[in-house]
């Protein structure tokens, strides 16, 4: 399994509990030390207010709580590398260059998704 623990922290928004615990699993064995993990826009937003990120993984449907877009929004507007994770391909105008990982998916290729979107990171973290 690849290594991520050139992420210190990472966010991850998925409002599917057993979803949610495997994206964690997956995580804690590539070697990612702090995850804060979330069900909600509203969470997600309040763990924006006092932490900081090296990545994240957004699920883009949150059921009712609405689309993923205004916390990517955050997260780009703070350079905080983000994937995406859906069960549909569709992604609105303006995020179409993120990383799209489609459910159901394998544990690598969350982590191929991270590697690709924290690669710059990657890069500093080994000098």
């Amino acid at each position: 399994m690849a290594n991520l623990s050139h992420l210190n922290r990472v966010l991850v928004v998925e409002d599917e509990g057993l979803i949610l615990l495997d994206i964690a699993q997956t995580l804690t064995d590539a070697g990612v030390t702090d995850l804060v993990t979330t069900t909600s826009l509203e969470e997600a937003f309040a763990s924006l207010d006092g932490l900081r990120f090296d990545a994240a993984l957004l699920d883009l449907h949150l059921g009712r709580h609405g689309w993923s877009y205004d916390i990517a929004t955050q997260l780009r507007a703070r350079g905080v590398p983000f994937v995406f994770i859906t069960g549909s391909g569709e992604v609105a105008e303006g995020f179409r260059d993120i990383p799209l990982v489609m459910k159901p998916f394998a544990a690598n290729e969350i982590i191929e998704a991270l590697l690709t979107a924290t690669a710059d990171r990657e890069t500093v973290a080994a000098e």
